[in-house]
């Protein structure tokens, strides 16, 4: 909801969301966001774990978000053998070269999502991987 429905959403120029809610447990939580107002580039990361496949965001949920960003550039992925709690560490390589190519231009950190040899394309710790830009 930072980047998408407050006064000062135009401040934010990337997102980054480790295993966001599903929608619907948001809704029943009173947690509600709605991300077709993220014209900014997102970057989506859950697991395979437990608590994520049954409880916050499975592959459906995720595709949910994901495919309701209206946003050019945008990524999502799933990381193997970890768990809801697991992601801001376990994922926090990829989320730093995201920051780094989004916020600094940093083409080097681009290639872990750029082109068809992605490195994210061929790292076997994650699954599910989309992306668009």
């Amino acid at each position: 909801n930072a980047a998408s429905d407050t006064a000062h959403k135009d401040m934010y120029k990337t997102v980054f969301a480790a295993s966001p809610s599903n929608m619907a447990l948001a809704h029943n939580l009173e947690w509600d966001y709605d991300v077709t107002g993220l014209d900014i580039p997102v970057f989506l990361a859950s697991s395979t774990g437990n608590a994520d496949e049954n409880l916050v965001v499975n592959l459906e949920g995720l595709r949910e978000i994901y495919d309701a960003i209206p946003s050019d550039t945008k990524l999502m992925l799933r990381r193997n053998d970890a768990d809801h709690g697991d992601m801001l560490s376990f994922a926090d390589g990829y989320m730093t070269a995201w920051f780094m190519w989004q916020l600094q231009g940093d083409e080097t950190a681009a290639r872990a999502f750029m082109g068809e040899n992605a490195e994210i394309l061929s790292n076997s710790y994650y699954q599910d991987v989309d992306k668009n830009f």
